[in-house]
């Protein structure tokens, strides 16, 4: 545990130290004068990078923090990426979503295709896009400006950094054989002021962690057989419940009084208290929805989920037409309580049963069943050398007509509400009790 908690920390820290230099980016001048550092998109998160705030393994996040020249605005001007998608997102500086568009939601310059429209091109070689990030609440309706980013929620509960935009761009599963941004680079930034003066921020050195694989050498560790250490039934049932995210606070509720002891008496008020807190929390992506479970060795060494897959488009052989599903992408991955996360599994590398169903068997390395495997029907993740870990599921941008997605569930009608893709877990007592179900054979 000691080495997941330095990691952390050290990730913590660094993500720590760049919001905290935001105040002194706040009072820009009108001309939007650079400090002779400053440049775009300065950090990135990720699995092999900074590992932090639970990031999905399929994809790469870049965060920026540029002043928001007063009168004017932020321009974020790029291709879109061939990859399954992207996103342009603002944050506060308790890393809560504000605001974002998505690749679909922003209509290409004059000349170019969008080719994450339905139907749309992905081998166009005309792709460009230019978006505006500025000040002001998210406006009701139709008065929502085309291709803007605002720096308030509409609610008012969350604001970007005093004269700052912070901003994240994602891209999820680049298709194969090409680098992190989807062959396409990263987007460029450009402060507009009120007279109309353009300040271009240079690129940014490649400040790029060594590889260490520490992220598969942390996720490989854990005991076999039973937990040596005690169940302390922070965050865990059995049968394990998904809860849907809400915010920071709910989430912390969560991992700590939703558990056998508590979960029937202490955790419900607090649950309801802290939903009253503003949505968001550790970079959330607004096209994004999850729910949450934690996985606790004290119940049994293996842990099983079985449910129906959402339906999503096929990208990462390169398609070259854009396909629809009922979910845009969607994952399941395990993490330590401090936000690291171990492995996950995207939609693309899960097998399917003959009625569309998947199993997902967690462990720790030591611990993985014989038979969890990809031939044998299942998708395998590891849980660490901690006797408990966090399991998430996400749902990216669902189909409208698709009533069991996450987003359309509150805390309390997560199964309802997602029906037949809601993963009924297991825990099982020995691996043995697992490998004895078979191979294809899901009967428990």
């Amino acid at each position: 545990m000691q080495g997941i908690d330095n990691s952390a920390t050290r990730g913590v820290a660094r993500v720590a130290v760049f919001v905290a230099a935001l105040a002194a980016l706040a009072g820009a001048p009108a001309r939007a004068e650079l400090a002779p550092n400053s440049c775009g998109w300065a950090t990135r998160i990720g699995a092999d990078q900074l590992n932090v705030a639970f990031p999905d393994t399929a994809a790469e996040y870049w965060i920026a923090a540029v002043p928001m020249p007063p009168g004017g605005f932020v321009e974020v001007s790029g291709n879109y990426p061939h990859a399954r998608y992207m996103s342009i997102i603002d944050y506060t500086a308790a890393a809560q979503s504000i605001d974002g568009l998505a690749d679909v939601q922003i209509p290409p310059d004059p000349g170019s295709t969008n080719p994450f429209d339905a139907g749309g091109d992905r081998t166009a070689s005309q792709r460009s896009y230019t978006v505006k990030v500025v000040s002001g609440a998210v406006p009701a309706g139709a008065a929502r400006a085309p291709n803007t980013i605002y720096s308030t929620s509409a609610d008012g509960t969350r604001t970007a950094p005093p004269g700052t935009a912070l901003l994240i761009y994602r891209v999820y599963e680049p298709d194969s054989g090409l680098d992190l941004s989807g062959g396409e680079g990263l987007p460029a930034l450009t402060l507009v002021d009120a007279t109309g003066g353009r300040t271009p921020l240079p690129r940014c050195p490649d400040d790029s962690l060594p590889l260490t694989a520490l992220t598969q050498q942390l996720a490989a560790q854990g005991a076999s057989g039973s937990s040596p250490l005690p169940n302390t039934g922070l965050g865990s049932t059995n049968p394990p419940q998904w809860v849907k995210f809400t915010n920071f606070a709910n989430g912390a509720a969560t991992g700590v009084l939703d558990n056998q002891d508590t979960g029937g008496s202490v955790y419900p008020p607090v649950a309801s208290a802290t939903n009253t807190l503003p949505s968001g929390g550790f970079f959330d992506n607004v096209n994004v929805a999850y729910v949450v479970t934690f996985y606790s060795a004290g119940f049994g060494p293996v842990l099983a989920f079985r449910a129906k897959a959402p339906t999503t488009p096929p990208t990462l052989a390169g398609w070259p037409t854009m396909g629809t599903g009922q979910v845009r992408y969607w994952s399941v991955c395990t993490n330590s309580s401090a936000s690291v996360v171990y492995g996950c599994a995207h939609d693309d590398q899960v097998p399917l049963d003959a009625a569309g169903e998947y199993t997902v068997v967690i462990s720790t390395a030591a611990n993985r069943p014989a038979n969890a495997t990809m031939g044998c029907g299942a998708v395998w993740l590891p849980v660490g050398p901690a006797p408990q870990a966090v399991v998430i599921l996400r749902n990216m941008l669902p189909a409208p007509d698709f009533a069991n997605a996450i987003q359309n569930a509150t805390q309390g009608t997560e199964l309802q509400t997602m029906g037949p893709y809601y993963p009924m877990g297991r825990y099982f007592a020995h691996v043995s009790e697992f490998e004895h179900t078979g191979c294809n054979t899901p009967t428990w």
